[in-house]
C-alpha cells in the first residue's frame, strides 16, 4: 500500500483534527487535494501517490477504485440568474479505473466496472462496464485492463 493511501485511510477513521492534519500534509507533499468530507470505500488505490488529484468535498467513491495522477473529480455548478444550476458531486461505483488527466464533473454516476480514459472529460452518467474516451464518448467496454489486483482475462464475445 502506498504512503498516501495509508495516510488517507488513517484520516478517514480519525477525529476531525487528525483528518484535517493528514489532508494538509498530503496537499503539501503530493499536491493531493482531499477534503475530509468525502466518502470512499475500501481498496481505493491512488497511483503515483495521488499526485495532482483533486476531489470534490461531497464525492462518493466505491470499493476497489483506481485513480491515476492529475485526475479531477468535482462539480460543475454554475450560477444562472442568481440560482445555482447543476451543482453536486460525482458518485463513482465499485471496480472503476480513472486514468491520468481525466475530469469527472457534475452530479453524475459512474457505473460499476467502468473505465475513464486518459484526459477524458465526463459530464454525464456512465452505464456499468463502459469506457469513456474524449468528451463524453461512451462505449461498451470490450476488454479488461489488469489493474494489478487479480488475474484478469479478456472478455469472450
Amino acid at each position: 500500500m502506498r504512503r498516501s493511501e495509508k495516510w488517507f485511510y488513517k484520516a478517514q477513521s480519525g477525529v476531525k483534527f487528525k483528518r484535517k492534519m493528514y489532508s494538509i500534509l498530503l496537499r503539501v507533499i503530493y499536491s493531493f487535494d482531499t477534503p475530509t468530507t468525502i466518502k470512499c470505500g475500501s481498496g481505493l488505490e491512488l497511483q503515483h501517490d495521488g499526485l495532482g488529484v483533486v476531489l470534490h468535498p461531497d464525492a462518493v467513491i466505491g470499493n476497489n477504485v483506481t485513480i491515476y495522477q492529475n485526475v479531477t473529480i468535482g462539480g460543475n455548478g454554475k450560477i444562472v440568474d442568481g440560482k445555482i444550476v447543476n451543482s453536486g458531486a460525482p458518485i463513482i461505483e465499485d471496480d472503476c479505473a480513472i486514468f491520468a488527466g481525466a475530469r469527472v464533473l457534475g452530479p453524475i454516476r459512474i457505473g460499476k466496472g467502468s473505465y475513464i480514459g486518459a484526459n477524458a472529460v465526463v459530464t454525464k452518467d456512465v452505464p456499468e462496464e463502459s469506457m469513456v474516451v474524449g468528451h463524453n464518448i461512451i462505449k461498451k467496454r470490450e476488454f479488461e485492463y489488469n489493474l494489478g489486483r487479480k488475474n484478469v482475462q479478456k472478455n469472450k464475445k
